[in-house]
């Protein structure tokens, strides 16, 4: 892809073209989400820093909340995927090879931080700049998605012959928020990626551990 290319007038970046122009909304609209938040950022002052008028910028999004979304839904569905993907192999591998369950539980968690470092800006917008946008209550609507899969785990356990404890929807929901907290802190913190991939792997040992326990798995 080629770098787009701009030209300066009195302290404002110029676009030469409508792509262009897109790009540098984008750039310009996600330094000031993130400097100021999602309810405080400025149209007028992105479509300035853009070198456009706000009518010129509402050609290219039609509202505040649409730039924000450009900036943060692809990051958030590549998440989604991987968390589908790495959920139907740790299902398939209590039926397949128990042996092999854990393991891609901690791949799972490792490409999981791998892909929020590789879009840390997008991953920061969505946890900390998010308010008054339908990414407000990320830290929730993930905790969710993680309790369902916990559910399925559970009930996939109890089909293949294992004894796991019966846990209340609360248990669920408290159990997942412990295992997403440390993301949720490594993101809000902004924790260098090495130190964060130490944390996390320590952390999905443990988690792996409470999960043999709960479904009862005796592997050799």
């Amino acid at each position: 892809m080629s770098k787009p290319s701009y030209q300066k007038k009195e302290g404002i970046t110029l676009p030469k073209d409508k792509t262009d122009s897109h790009r540098l909304i984008l750039e310009n609209a996600k330094q000031e989400f993130l400097q100021c938040g999602f309810e405080k950022a400025s149209i007028r002052s992105i479509a300035k820093k853009s070198g456009l008028t706000g009518g010129a910028l509402y050609k290219h999004f039609g509202s505040k909340e649409e730039i924000f979304n450009a900036l943060v839904e692809p990051a958030y569905r590549k998440l989604l995927r991987l968390f589908d993907r790495h959920t139907d192999a740790v299902m398939n591998d209590m039926k397949e090879n128990p042996e092999e369950m854990f393991a891609d539980s901690l791949r799972g968690t490792r490409e999981a931080l791998a892909l929020i470092y590789e879009n840390f800006d997008a991953f920061r917008l969505m946890f900390n700049c998010a308010g008054g946008t339908r990414f407000e209550h990320i830290r929730e609507t993930i905790v969710d998605i993680e309790a369902a899969s916990a559910r399925q785990f559970l009930k996939t356990a109890e089909k293949h012959g294992l004894n796991p404890a019966k846990l209340s929807d609360q248990e669920i929901h408290i159990f997942s928020t412990m295992s997403l907290t440390p993301m949720f802190e490594m993101i809000t913190h902004g924790y260098p990626y090495k130190e964060a991939v130490k944390i996390a792997e320590r952390m999905a040992e443990a988690q792996n551990y409470a999960w043999e326990k709960i479904i009862d798995l005796k592997l050799k």
